[in-house]
Order: structure tokens, then C-alpha cells, then sequence
């Protein structure tokens, strides 16, 4: 579904609020799935500028995988640990700007082989009127 570099990752919003665990509220939660080189979601959020995400990533694959989020500049927001086959992880990223952001697996060469995807965060929507 996900395995070219340049697609846009779609996401799974699972809830809000009561996402339990990270620390403060989140304004979503995005489920993925990694697998054999590629990350794979359900459906498909819109990521404000400013929003708080968890991100819940199930290893559905016979290798070890893990998840970082990386900024166009690649900087870390966030990262799972590595997750065993069958395994899965949390992480929270807040996104304060807007732009394309990456999704990789960092493991071994796994993100040269296209284990990784990008989703772009939007401006915040004004709701003062």
C-alpha cells in the first residue's frame, strides 16, 4: 500500500483526549502498521499545526521495525523503540509548524529499501469569527 518514499501516509484517527499514557492531552491518535518495508495506515486525518499526536505502531512483520517521526530538516520528534514481530509501541509528537514530515524505519537498511513515508501538517484552521 505505502512502500513508495514519496506517498502520502494515511492515517487511522482512533480518539481524542483519552489516549491514554504520554502525558498530556492528544488531539489525536493515528494507528499504523509496519511490515516488511513499508508502513501502512486505514484512513486518512488532517494534522494541524499545533495538534499533539499519538501514534500507536503494530509491527505486523517477521523483522524487527521501528517508527521515527522526522521534520523536512530531519530532526527527531519522536521515536518507538524497536518493536519485535507481533509487538507494538507508542510514541507522542507535537507538530508546531506546518509541512512534510517523515515516517521511517531506522533499522539496519530497512529505510534504503522504502520503509518510510511522508504526510504533510496543515496551517491551523481559525475558528474565531
Amino acid at each position: 500500500m505505502l512502500t513508495a518514499a514519496a506517498a502520502m501516509l494515511m492515517f487511522s484517527a482512533c480518539g481524542s483526549d483519552d489516549a491514554g499514557g504520554q502525558g498530556g492531552d492528544v488531539d489525536a491518535v493515528v494507528e499504523l502498521t509496519a511490515v516488511e518495508f513499508a508502513f501502512r495506515a486505514d484512513a486518512r486525518i488532517t494534522i494541524e499545526a499545533g495538534d499533539t499526536v499519538e501514534f500507536r505502531v503494530r509491527n505486523e512483520g517477521a523483522l524487527e521495525h521501528q517508527m521515527e517521526i522526522l521534520t523536512s530538516e530531519s530532526r527527531r520528534l519522536a521515536m518507538t523503540e524497536r518493536i519485535a514481530p507481533g509487538g507494538s509501541d507508542t510514541t507522542v509528537a507535537t507538530f508546531d509548524e506546518p509541512g512534510v514530515y517523515l515516517v521511517i524505519c531506522d533499522i539496519d537498511d530497512h529505510r534504503s529499501l522504502g520503509h518510510q513515508a511522508e504526510f504533510e501538517v496543515v496551517a491551523a484552521t481559525s475558528e474565531a469569527g
